[in-house]
């Protein structure tokens, strides 16, 4: 089964954080990370201080094949960022063990937070004996079941009455073919109308799905 941890490293054993934050006081977010065989191919924000001199910097670190901003907006940039990872670094060991980086997030010269993804529990003790190999300490935090994370943000997602809408309109058979149950029906046993209903399961199919695709919520 799938494991979620928390973990918090601090910047000298995190290169790329360290590289992309050394001397300032950037606020850094990554989105998710994939490591791809010998490369990471991060999309980030950044956000504080002097982002043009930040972009400068970033181009000339001999690591990095590809940076490209994206987006802007208001004061943070979204960049793109193709890097190459040294042996023995954080990443590589995260690599070899297939895990995903759900998120991260550093400041300045702090402590890098993480959540981390790997496919199952062997995989995240082969990443805690090659960080241990490689002289990498890291402090952990919650660790949990992909499936226990899922309930807990996914009552995050959609609201108490979008929630109470799937779960009826599942249970009595809404979204089977052919339908078991009409909207008309449902809208009565919750007393609302009907157009009210149908912009419950609407709204709330459109967060499960931009969560589930995107690992975003409204």
């Amino acid at each position: 089964m799938a494991v979620i941890i928390e973990l918090s490293l601090p910047s000298e054993n995190f290169p790329l954080g360290t590289m992309l934050t050394a001397g300032t006081e950037l606020h850094i977010e990554f989105e998710r990370i994939v490591p791809v065989g010998g490369d990471v191919v991060p999309i980030f924000w950044a956000w504080d201080g002097d982002l043009d001199a930040f972009e400068q910097r970033v181009r000339e670190d001999p690591n990095v094949q590809q940076f490209v901003e994206i987006d802007q907006v208001e004061n943070r940039r979204l960049y793109l960022l193709n890097w190459d990872i040294p042996p023995g670094a954080f990443l590589e060991g995260l690599t070899v063990a297939e895990g995903i980086i759900r998120n991260a997030h550093g400041y300045g010269d702090d402590d890098w937070e993480f959540e981390l993804l790997f496919p199952s529990q062997d995989q995240l003790t082969r990443f805690h004996n090659l960080s241990r190999d490689n002289g990498i300490e890291y402090t952990l935090g919650k660790m949990q079941a992909l499936s226990d994370a899922g309930a807990s943000q996914l009552a995050n997602i959609v609201t108490d009455k979008q929630r109470e809408a799937l779960v009826l309109a599942f249970q009595r058979g809404y979204f089977e073919t052919p339908r078991q149950v009409t909207l008309s029906e449902l809208a009565g046993e919750l007393d609302i109308s009907q157009q009210s209903l149908s912009d419950r399961i609407r709204h709330g199919i459109e967060a499960v799905v931009e969560y589930v695709l995107f690992g975003a919520s409204k």
